[in-house]
């Protein structure tokens, strides 16, 4: 079996002198990758390995029955995302169980301080960049901008103000987001202009 094929492996009942040699294949191609998601989810190496190990042993029990009709690499992903959402599920219960009512209430207001601090943070580095942004649009475009996102006026407010047609405050409040969004685009999916 080669490689490629086995991206798109389709399971069916094969014959028994067959199992265990394409398992073997299967395993020898999957394992290093099944180990990088892993290591995305559990920190502990020796508890990664364990998830691996049963991942491989299910699929070893289902092997005569299983009926994939789909690609077999997404079967065995998300059998492995799946293993390791249990394994932490599990961990939390336990941590939950062993921990007394104090300490439960001291991890929960110590978790949502640091997600407090860590969203102003953000916040406050969002708003520089922003700011940057803003600064280094042409000089007009950045007054049209600053007097309508900023000061709040309408498009006709800025036109009479500026002594400019509302035309024109339309084309330069769009270069303005244009170019803020090109300067932003890494945080985009963050940040709605």
């Amino acid at each position: 079996m080669k490689p490629e094929y086995l991206h798109n492996l389709k399971i069916a009942p094969l014959s028994e002198n067959t199992v265990e040699d394409d398992f073997s294949v299967i395993y020898e191609f999957y394992r290093p990758k099944l180990v990088v998601i892993v290591n995305s989810y559990i920190p502990s190496q020796e508890d990664a390995e364990e998830i691996i190990h049963d991942v491989f042993i299910k699929l070893w029990e289902k092997w005569g029955t299983l009926q994939i009709t789909s690609n077999f690499t997404g079967y065995i992903y998300s059998m492995t995302r799946n293993a390791c959402l249990d394994y932490l599920r599990a961990k939390k219960n336990k941590l939950t169980k062993e921990m007394s009512a104090e300490q439960q209430e001291f991890w929960l207001n110590h978790g949502a301080l640091a997600d407090d601090m860590a969203s102003s943070i953000l916040a406050d580095e969002l708003q520089s960049l922003v700011d940057k942004a803003i600064e280094q649009l042409p000089e007009k475009c950045k007054k049209v901008f600053t007097k309508s996102r900023m000061e709040g006026l309408c498009h006709k407010e800025i036109s009479k103000e500026l002594e400019i047609s509302p035309k024109t405050v339309e084309n330069h409040m769009s270069r303005a987001l244009r170019q803020l969004r090109v300067a932003l685009s890494e945080y985009l999916p963050s940040l709605f202009l």
